[in-house]
């Protein structure tokens, strides 16, 4: 097998922050990798459904944190930086989750034990 290794994850993000079929994301991946390297297409196609999946469970896993963590009662709280705070990354959930696919929405749905608070955010 043929590695390439050095890839970044700011790559990836910019490659999934155009809101691509994932398919499509793993084809251009596998191209590249198999233009640099220089290994068959097969490989190359391998390579980039691991790291699909590597980057896929890896952002699941973050906003699922972030997403339990998350104070769903801050609208109730008296003091305004409380309110500016929780406010500011319930928006940065919101953007995070419109640049994924379906199924990373739906994967994180399935790690939380109450399906509905992925809901405030979509």
């Amino acid at each position: 097998m043929c590695y390439l290794w050095g890839i970044e994850i700011t790559q990836q993000v910019n490659i999934m922050a155009t809101k691509l079929n994932f398919r499509s994301v793993v084809f251009k991946r596998a191209y590249r990798i198999a233009k640099e390297t220089g290994c068959n297409f097969s490989q190359a196609l391998t390579q980039a459904w691991e790291r699909y999946r590597a980057y896929k469970a890896q952002i699941v896993d973050e906003l699922t944190s972030r997403i339990k963590g998350f104070d769903f009662y801050y609208c109730y709280s008296d003091d305004s930086r409380v309110y500016r705070k929780w406010s500011q990354i319930r928006k940065e959930i919101s953007s995070q989750l419109k640049q994924f696919p379906g199924s990373f929405i739906s994967a994180i749905s399935g790690q939380l034990s109450n399906a509905k608070q992925i809901e405030s955010f979509i």
